[in-house]
């Protein structure tokens, strides 16, 4: 208010510091509009430390007897990304995914969808993540709403500090290490982690690569909440090393 007070006053006699002056209220506008969601996120994200990402499973019954043992596990956060299923399938899994969670009568972790906040809507999803080369924060907020959560993946501090202004509730930030579920040329690693853990505020989870072995590495870092997928997917016991990682996570 008192930034709108100055401005009208300037431009009776200096223009061109009047148009500063709205610049700059803008700039506060979109600062404090972070601020808010930032304290909003922390809120909605407080224990969410382990963080998930699954596929549709080779069937039905395959994905929710995989769904249910991760929710058993204590996992705090299911993402559900899958490229390779048709619209039809994806719907269809994402809303036996809300049914699982809304027959959980102990623990329930949130659910995202990965990339597609239309099918994230629909199914009721508690949230939708979106990558640099998908939609933007504001136009996937079109779709899900004020109350959904969006989360944003970001590959250098450039990137994250964008996400803050942009409204986002969380940030992946990686990838961290080599991972055997995704490629990429450039691994901004452990270095870019710091940089979020020393500036950001906004809820960040580490993701790409990262075991039971590296755990510590990334935690070293400041970082205290992860996100996986190849790891889980690719154990013998996939409920059990939820849980052995929930508990180091947690011990952080």
């Amino acid at each position: 208010m008192a930034l709108r007070v100055i401005e009208e006053h300037l431009k009776l006699f200096a223009p061109a510091a009047a148009t500063q002056i709205e610049a700059l209220r803008y700039q506060s506008y979109t600062l404090a509009k972070a601020s808010t969601i930032t304290a909003d996120s922390h809120a909605r994200l407080t224990g969410a430390k382990l963080y998930v990402l699954i596929d549709g499973g080779p069937s039905e019954c395959a994905f929710a007897e995989r769904v249910q043992d991760l929710i058993a596990a204590g996992v705090h956060v299911l993402q559900l990304r899958d490229k390779q299923l048709d619209d039809h399938t994806l719907l269809s899994r994402a809303r036996l995914l809300r049914r699982i969670l809304d027959d959980t009568t102990t623990h329930s972790p949130l659910f995202i969808l990965n990339d597609r906040p239309d099918i994230a809507a629909l199914a009721r999803a508690d949230g939708v993540h979106v990558g640099q080369g998908e939609l933007t924060v504001h136009d996937a907020r079109q779709i899900v709403g004020p109350a959904m959560l969006i989360g944003v993946s970001t590959h250098n501090i450039d990137q994250a500090r964008q996400a803050v202004l942009d409204g986002a509730n969380y940030l992946g930030c990686g990838p961290t290490f080599p991972s055997g579920t995704k490629h990429f040329d450039h691994f901004p690693g452990l270095e870019f982690l710091r940089q979020v853990a020393a500036e950001i505020s906004l809820p960040a989870f580490a993701i790409g690569g990262i075991t039971l072995e590296n755990l510590s590495q990334v935690r070293a870092t400041g970082f205290t909440r992860v996100a996986v997928g190849g790891l889980i997917a690719t154990s013998s016991d996939p409920g059990q090393m939820a849980a052995l990682l929930g508990k180091m996570v947690e011990s952080s």
